[in-house]
């Protein structure tokens, strides 16, 4: 399976045809790839290398929208999902005295060509908190202990912590799997009292405004968002 695995990302990494000019920004079309299978685009945005995820449709065609790059500079990498259940311990942690390093227990930890990138997501948002590199990988790939990130701007509830292995090809395209953990001790304050947390109300010292903040009700976003509006 490895090697089938090995095999399908050497065909599937490559430069692809340009679609813009040098430097300018495109909407690029990538096409001869796994129908239904995720990929990550690596691209160099002003310097600075970004990475994003999307899907090939039913004909093995991804179209995306490279910011500040040409299409030429993109490369495409398929995503290896292992899809392990891992563990972190500790699984709890209080958010006013952190733990320094988590341990995290499981299989597939592959520090051959990197150390493993440990992230850590908000459950509810999906929002990225913070990403570290592993410290030390086991010898047989079944556990790693890597620094806990900067937890100040995180409030108490469920993150889940993804691991991903970078591979010979360059790219941390491999993911392990995700590990559960608890945080405690700094909840979300809602100022107002009118329902919308802070860091979701447009006005959080308002307790009769918390979406459309100066813009006529359901015109925020260009109406394409549903929105929420003052009271009568």
């Amino acid at each position: 399976m490895k090697k089938i695995l090995l095999v399908l990302l050497l065909s599937l990494a490559f430069l692809l045809p340009g679609c813009g000019g040098g430097g300018s920004s495109s909407n690029c079309n990538f096409s001869g790839l796994t129908p239904y299978a995720g990929y990550l685009i690596f691209y160099t945005s002003n310097g600075v290398q970004q990475a994003i995820t999307r899907y090939a449709n039913a004909n093995g065609t991804i179209t995306a929208y490279l910011y500040g790059a040409n299409c030429n500079s993109a490369v495409v990498v398929a995503i290896i999902n292992s899809g392990y259940t891992l563990t972190a311990n500790p699984s709890s942690i209080d958010l006013n005295n952190p733990p320094t390093t988590v341990t995290i227990t499981g299989q597939g930890f592959d520090a051959t060509y990197g150390m493993p990138r440990v992230e850590y997501f908000d459950s509810s948002s999906g929002f990225l908190l913070g990403s570290v590199f592993a410290t030390s990988v086991s010898g047989g790939g079944t556990s790693l202990v890597a620094n806990v990130p900067n937890l100040s701007g995180a409030y108490s509830g469920t993150y889940q912590i993804r691991v991903t292995n970078k591979t010979y090809l360059g790219y941390y395209n491999h993911i392990v799997g995700f590990a559960s953990v608890t945080a405690f001790g700094r909840d979300r304050p809602d100022t107002d009292g009118d329902g919308y947390y802070d860091d979701q109300d447009c006005d959080p010292y308002d307790p009769y405004v918390w979406v459309d903040c100066g813009v006529p009700c359901g015109t925020a976003w260009g109406g394409n968002v549903p929105q929420l509006c003052d009271p009568l």
